[in-house]
């Protein structure tokens, strides 16, 4: 801040001193005992002085500024001095004694003076009334206040306030708790009104907040005791106090409802002490002061500290503080009568040409020119401070008062065009010497014009002036015209002429506003005349009458002619004098204080802007839409102006400002902010927000779409749709319009896309090509006003919108009208380009006049087109039109010719014509149609037509009631009955075979009747019961097949009564009848695993052991079953090792088929579960598989691999005691044939072995003799292949690598190892094979040799990764020698065997079986034979081990 002016006062005290309400023009003070005010002005010359007769004690200007009031001591006196005359007073005698204070009245006409007495004095400045009250208070006023309504406030030290009227008559008193100081009425708005608050100091520690709307719910607002007293407050933003404390604390507190009391800042602003607060709503700041320090803070955020000022030698005496009410200055005083002043802020005056002219101080402005980096800036010095500055191509103009002093500059430069922008010099030259040579002239030319000018505008050759009168100045820019003594000065004109000086009722007209191209002058008058005069040869160009009066004109600068004009009724429109075309200008603010035009120089960049002290407002003008020229304002994204700010430019959506200071700031407009997509994603973080986010852009693009295409702009619309939208059918509907070239037209095709048909039908009526209007009705189906267009315009398209009316008006029910149509579209040919469209036409007339005449009730000549008719489409809808109108004879007739049996069925039906049914009965499928024939045969007797109608009608009930009631054939019922498992059926059923002593089929009609109950009633009494059970067993409830059981277990069969108790899951019952059974063929034992392996029962389990062990009935049974019992109970490793002692068995007996098989399915089992396979098992089907292969391979004549495979056999012959001679004999004889001599010699010397040679058959045994007498010494080697684990190579019959000493899987179709090329596996069991052989043995034998399923060769796949199987095989063979383990050998000394340890883990083990730690194993063997004997258990262990061979054997 500046200061401007301090003064020292000779008096004891502070100064007192009060600015100019409203224009703060003057300056009243009073120094302590001086007995005198100065008014002085904005620059501190002494505009008038008052003399008092004492000390002056208060003053107050009026809240218009056009009357300072004062009171005085050692007087009656009010003293009153008149702003407008600026010289002499008034004095009113009050008779009023020790005056203490006074108070203006908001509207500025009552002044109310308080005394120290009570007493109250009120002056009407008006009428001269005054109007004394004695006795207001007990004791002395010591603050007072107006509201905005009219009453008036008075806080006395008797610790009360009141209100009083406009007459001093009290309407409310209060009592307080304490004195209250500094009153202050605010206005704050609600959602209903505006509410007056009245506020007060109380006890110098609280503020009391009064509503005179609630007078009984005052609010105090107490604070902090820290804080101390409080030294001022004031009110801002409507609801929040800043108060200041004498200890230099400041606080914002608030008073909103929601927020009450609540602190919203704190701050230790001073360290010692706070004298004073301001607030000034014009600069949005407050002033402090204290500790010899003044600081400005931001209203919006009071940390902020924008300015601080110290006054060194006024340490803790500053006193009051005051900004003018326009916010250009701030005033302090101090306790010893000094008194600062400051230009708080310098008025924000300015003018834009190519240079810029700006103020610096209250009596210097600036122009600067910057086309140069940086500007140049040249100064001129001002007598006054002006009120307007104008510049021009040679001319600086300033306005003060009614007079204006012209600069001239040097050098002049024209500039190109007006507005566009500030580089208007395109010639570097000229740029460069303005930029060097900018000063001004002593040339100065001063003009009074005898009245306030109010508006200052100039061009290269003239200045046009209005001044306050109405009248508007024309005159050049020349020294002949300024020169008194010149003769050929040239006159001012003056607007407006004479003939424009009047209104039409001949009331006079002033010049309202006015502006200056470089063309044009234009002005505008208070009865709305906007004229245009060229300043060339100084001619009015245009006028336009408006309804009501102009107040403002802002033309387009550069060579538009466009303008925007305000009128009073605060309405703004778009002009264009070319053709006197308004557009209003939507939603005008009403606050607006200016408007500026887009001046980039881009064709149709029609934007403009509105602003006021906080908002600007962006508006888009098109001259050509749909609907014509267009202006709309983007008000949901207005730009924040912030404070200070003055636009007086816009440049390519960037806004100009000016600030106090006269620099330009560069505020973007918000409609012109370009946010990246990207950059706009970024916003939002959750995909939920980012999908928002992109609904939101899709939204913007189609809106972008839609706005270019009411812009008319076809090509940016297209490129949107296409590029952006993907709406290919609105680019192809673009693509189809795009060629037209008539605006009018292409407005219609633009309202059609916006849904607006009556405005397109109206463009394309006025252009040159109408029909569209008639092809976009008869689009739209509106056909009564397209054949009225066609009619007019296009005669020929009328058969064709009558047939299509035609169609519509029958789809919509009238007929008659309907048939006026079709015989309207037949009465005239249509034009077309062939045959065939107008035979179509033709036919779909002819149809529909049929039709029509039916509805119309007109059958014979309905029938008679009929007759000619041969569509089955037309035959069916005609013959509905006839059955709607119960017409059906006729309607049966037409649908047999259209061939629609069945509708034709069902009217002959209604019609009883059954005679007709029958000749079409083979054409129909309706069971309806054939229910209805069926009873109609069924009431003529014809009862063999009645029940097959019946059948195909697939009404069942009714042929099987037939059948038995008429046909008497039950068998046939049954049968049928049987396969439709229909109940009443079932129920006819059940009464016939009874009858008939049938009581088994009986009982299963029952049942299939849904009556059990009564189906065992009847089983019981005819002893049928078994018969009953096998029907009933898998549909029975559990008390069915428990009532099944009881019965047969009183009837002695226990193995029937088991399974029902068993299918009931009563397990115990099951298996005590199973135990029950005599051992025949083993199916009770069988029965009696499963029901174990179902109940998972310890004690069901030892029972059952118990049973097999011969502990029952003395009778050890055979070992199976305990493989049995294994299986049921899921325990598939123990299985398995009881089906190596089975198997191994039946191998010793020769039933290697059996033993093949059952380790087979072990295997699969096992492989199933997951669970590892023995290798002792393992090796056992390997051997048995080769032996089984043998005769296989020699069948196909693969003899050297089914010799391979018996030496495999015969090198392991022990395993096959019953069968040593013949297969070593078979191994000789293969070998021999296969040429392998060596190996035939090797195995015919074993056989004649002492042991064997009896043994060898007598055709083989001379063979075999020779064979030894002649020995082969060199055996033929046997082919290697790679081992598919680490490519070593190995004969290919051997199993066992050498090298990596690994168990290689085989092939099942040759017995050969496998290798990795050719693997496949069979779709069954899933056994490797080498694919080529594998699929040649398929194709001569059709099975599996492992598992002997029929498989075909083509089902044959080879395997995409072998290794993965190798890695499976070994994981899924158990090592060798883990296969014993301790835990499963049993404890030493224990004699319970692998098997039993296995039994009686399943017994206490978990469903599945999986297999437990030995410490586990051990413990529950324990908890089961804790009190077996050692008899017990070593006859588990003899089942298991040898008591298996033996009893086997036995």
């Amino acid at each position: 801040m500046k200061r401007l002016l301090n003064t020292r006062s000779t008096g004891s005290g502070p100064t007192l001193f009060e600015w100019q309400s409203g224009v703060s023009q003057y300056l009243a003070a009073a120094a302590a005992s001086a007995s005198t005010i100065r008014i002085t002005d904005r620059k501190g010359v002494l505009v008038d002085t008052i003399q008092l007769s004492g000390d002056c004690l208060d003053m107050k200007w009026s809240p218009s500024g056009d009357c300072l009031a004062a009171i005085q001591s050692k007087s009656l006196a009010l003293v009153l001095w008149d702003a407008v005359a600026a010289n002499g007073s008034l004095l009113v005698d009050t008779g009023m004694k020790n005056m203490e204070l006074l108070c203006w009245s908001a509207d500025g006409d009552l002044i109310a003076v308080a005394t120290s007495k009570g007493n109250l004095f009120l002056y009407d400045r008006r009428s001269g009334k005054k109007v004394p009250v004695i006795g207001k208070h007990t004791k002395g006023i010591v603050a007072a206040a107006w509201s905005p309504t009219g009453e008036l406030a008075c806080a006395s030290a008797d610790k009360s306030f009141s209100l009083s009227n406009r007459d001093g008559d009290t309407t409310f008193q209060m009592g307080l708790k304490g004195e209250a100081t500094n009153m202050q009425w605010t206005n704050i708005k609600n959602e209903t009104a505006n509410q007056h608050l009245l506020s007060m100091v109380v006890n110098s520690k609280s503020i009391l907040v009064f509503d005179p709307q609630k007078p009984q719910q005052p609010i105090e607002l107490a604070f902090n005791a820290r804080y101390g007293t409080i030294a001022k407050y004031k009110w801002f933003k409507e609801n929040q106090i800043l108060v200041g404390f004498a200890s230099g604390y400041l606080v914002v507190v608030s008073t909103n409802p929601r927020e009450l009391g609540q602190e919203l800042f704190q701050s230790k602003s001073f360290k010692d002490s706070l004298g004073d607060i301001a607030v000034s709503k014009a600069l949005n700041s407050a002033a402090t002061c204290g500790d010899s320090v003044i600081k400005i803070h931001d209203l919006s955020n009071l940390q902020d500290v924008s300015s601080m000022i110290t006054l060194e030698n006024e340490r803790g005496l500053l006193t009051k503080l005051q900004f003018s009410d326009d916010g250009q200055f701030l005033t302090v005083s101090t306790k010893d009568g000094s008194l600062y002043i400051y230009l708080s802020k310098l008025p924000t005056l300015g003018y834009t040409w190519h240079t810029r002219a700006y103020l610096t101080s209250l009596s210097e402005v600036a122009v600067a020119d910057f086309s140069t980096s940086p500007p140049v800036v040249a100064k001129c010095e001002t007598s006054a401070e002006p009120q307007l500055l104008s510049l021009g191509p040679k001319h600086l103009a300033v306005s003060v008062g009614s007079k204006v002093r012209y600069h001239t500059m040097a050098p002049a430069v024209k500039r190109p065009s007006d507005g566009i922008g500030f580089n208007y010099i395109s010639d570097a030259a000229a740029s460069q010497a303005v930029g060097s040579q900018l000063s001004f002239t002593p040339t100065v030319w001063e003009r009074d014009y005898g009245s306030p000018i109010t508006a200052l505008m100039m061009v290269e050759q003239y200045a046009v002036v209005l001044v306050a009168s109405g009248e508007l100045h024309l005159h050049p820019l020349e020294d002949d015209f300024f020169n008194p003594n010149s003769s050929k000065a040239p006159l001012t004109l003056v607007f407006p002429e004479d003939r424009h000086a009047r209104g039409p009722e001949g009331e006079p007209t002033a010049v309202t506003c006015a502006a200056v191209t470089n063309e044009f002058m234009i002005f505008a008058t208070s009865l709305g005349l906007l004229l245009h005069y060229d300043l060339d040869e100084i001619l009015m160009v245009n006028e336009f009458q408006h309804s009501t009066g102009i107040k403002a004109i802002y033309p387009r600068p550069g060579l538009s002619t466009k303008l925007i004009f305000v009128d009073t009724n605060n309405k703004a429109f778009i002009m264009s004098p070319l053709s006197d075309s308004l557009v209003e200008v939507p939603s005008f603010p009403a606050t607006t204080k200016g408007v500026l035009w887009e001046t980039a120089p881009l064709p149709g960049r029609n934007i403009f802007v509105t602003w006021d002290d906080t908002t600007v407002v962006t508006y888009i003008y098109t001259p050509s839409t749909v609907k014509g020229p267009q202006c709309r304002g983007v008000h949901s994204n207005t730009t924040h102006l912030p404070f200070g700010l003055k636009p007086v430019l816009l440049l390519d959506g960037v806004l100009k400002c000016q600030t106090a200071g006269g620099k330009l700031e560069a505020l973007p407009l918000a409609t012109h902010v370009d946010v990246p997509p990207d950059v706009f994603l970024r916003k939002f973080q959750t995909d939920v927000e980012q999908g928002r986010a992109l609904r939101l852009l899709y939204l913007a693009w189609t809106m972008l779409a839609e706005a270019a295409l009411h812009s008319m702009d076809i090509l940016v619309a297209k490129r949107v749709y296409r590029q952006i939208l993907n709406d290919a059918g609105m680019v192809m509907n673009l693509t189809r319009i795009e060629s037209v070239e008539e605006r009018v037209e292409m407005q219609g095709h633009i309202a059609v896309i916006f849904g607006d048909f009556n405005m397109a039908q109206q463009y394309f009526l006025t252009s040159s090509n109408p029909k569209e209007a008639l092809f976009l009705r008869r689009d739209l189906l509106e056909w009564d006003q397209a054949l009225t267009l066609a009619a007019r315009m296009a005669p020929e398209e009328v058969p064709v919108i009558a047939r299509e009316y035609a169609i519509q008006l029958e789809m919509d029910g009238n007929p008659s009208e309907a048939l006026v149509m079709y015989e309207k579209a037949l009465a005239t040919p249509i034009m077309a380009d062939k045959d065939e469209e107008q035979v179509e036409h033709e036919r779909v007339c002819v149809a529909g006049l049929t039709r029509m005449a039916f509805r119309t009730g007109d059958i014979a000549r309905g029938m008679a087109m009929l007759a000619k008719v041969t569509e089955k489409q037309v035959l069916v809808d005609c013959a509905g039109i006839l059955e709607t109108l119960k017409q059906y004879l006729e309607a049966a007739l037409i649908l047999e010719r259209g061939g629609m049996f069945e509708r034709a069925a069902e009217l002959w039906i209604k019609l009883k014509n059954w005679g007709k049914i029958t000749k079409i009965i083979d054409k129909l499928n309706s069971p309806k149609i054939f229910l209805q024939y069926a009873r109609a045969k069924e009431a003529e007797q014809q009862f063999v037509d009645a029940a097959s109608a019946y059948e195909r009608a697939k009404d069942y009930d009714n042929v099987a009631r037939v059948l038995l009631e008429n046909l008497n054939d039950i068998e046939g019922a049954a049968i049928l009955v049987r396969k439709t498992r229909s109940r009443e059926s079932a129920k006819m059923m059940t009464k016939a075979f009874q009858a008939a002593r049938d009581f088994k089929s009986a009982v299963e009609f029952y049942l299939i009747a849904g009556m059990p109950n009564e189906a065992f009633e009847i089983a019981k009494s005819q002893d049928v019961v078994e018969h009953f059970a096998e029907l009933v067993q898998e549909d029975a409830t559990n008390e069915m097949l428990i009532n099944i059981a009881v019965y047969f277990q009183n009837k002695g069969a226990f193995l029937h009564a088991g399974r029902f108790y068993l299918h009931a899951s009563r397990y115990p019952d099951a298996l005590k009848m199973f135990l029950q059974c005599p051992v025949t063929d083993g199916t009770s034992i069988d029965l009696a695993i499963e029901t174990v392996g179902h109940a998972k029962s310890d004690s069901l389990t030892h029972e059952l052991i118990d049973y097999l062990m011969g502990e029952t009935d003395g009778i050890p049974k055979d070992a199976k079953y305990i493989f049995k019992l294994y299986m049921s109970l899921g325990q598939f490793k123990e299985a398995a090792r009881t089906a190596i002692i089975i198997a191994r068995e039946e191998q010793v007996l020769g039933n290697y088929r059996t033993a093949h098989d059952l380790l087979l399915d072990n295997y699969r089992q096992l492989k199933r579960t997951k669970a590892k396979v023995p290798a002792e098992l393992d090796r056992m089907l390997m051997l048995l598989h080769s032996y089984m292969l043998v005769k296989t391979l020699v069948r196909i004549d693969e003899h050297v691999k089914g010799a391979r495979m018996l030496m495999r056999v015969s090198n392991n012959i022990s395993r096959f005691p019953s069968h040593v001679v013949p297969i070593l004999t078979s191994t000789v004889v293969e070998c021999h044939r296969a040429g392998l001599k060596k190996e035939a010699f090797d195995y015919a010397a074993m056989l004649m072995r002492p042991e064997y040679r009896q043994k060898v058959d007598a055709k083989f045994k001379r063979k075999i003799e020779q064979i030894v007498r002649r020995p082969e010494k060199e055996g033929t080697p046997e082919p290697t292949t790679p081992c598919p684990f680490c490519a070593n190579m190995v004969p290919e019959t051997t199993l066992d690598c050498d090298e990596c000493k690994n168990h290689l899987p085989y092939c099942i179709a040759t017995g050969q190892h496998m290798v990795l090329q050719d693997w496949c596996v069979c779709p069954t069991c899933e056994f490797p094979a080498i694919a080529p052989h594998f699929k040649n043995l398929l194709e001569k034998t059709g099975q599996c040799p492992m598992c002997s399923e029929t498989i075909s060769p083509d089902a044959i796949r080879p395997v995409d990764d072998p290794e993965a199987y190798l890695r499976g095989k070994k994981n899924d063979i158990e090592d060798a020698a883990a296969a014993a383990t301790p835990a499963q050998q049993g404890p030493p000394g224990s004699r319970i065997g692998p098997g039993a340890v296995a039994v009686a883990s399943a017994a206490t083990a978990p469903a599945q079986g999986s297999a437990a730690p030995a410490a586990e194993s051990k413990q529950a063997l324990g908890t089961l034979r804790s009190g077996d004997g050692p008899e017990q258990a070593r006859k588990v262990s003899d089942m298991a081990h040898g008591g298996l061979i033996g009893s086997t054997g036995a």
